[in-house]
């Protein structure tokens, strides 16, 4: 899935990482959407062809501003 595809949902949700609440450090705002798995990109295996070898990774898009917040480990969504 793309970075500028559309969200996994219609609606900004809280979520947590390690259990600590995320904020967004810029508006202060606490909702985002949340893109699961975005592949991050290298020259050398995309000069290969190999693109599919790359790691992936998440991101959470605020629900305000719209600035993102990128994450190695999937986000837990707060209830």
């Amino acid at each position: 899935m793309g970075l500028f595809q559309k969200p996994q949902s219609d609606f900004p949700t809280k979520y947590s990482i390690q259990g600590k609440k995320i904020i967004c450090p810029h508006c202060g705002n606490d909702t985002f959407f949340l893109r699961p798995e975005i592949l991050l990109n290298t020259r050398g295996l995309a000069f290969f062809d190999l693109d599919w070898a790359n790691k992936s990774a998440s991101a959470l898009i605020c629900g305000s501003c719209s600035r993102i917040e990128w994450f190695f480990n999937l986000p837990s969504e707060l209830r």
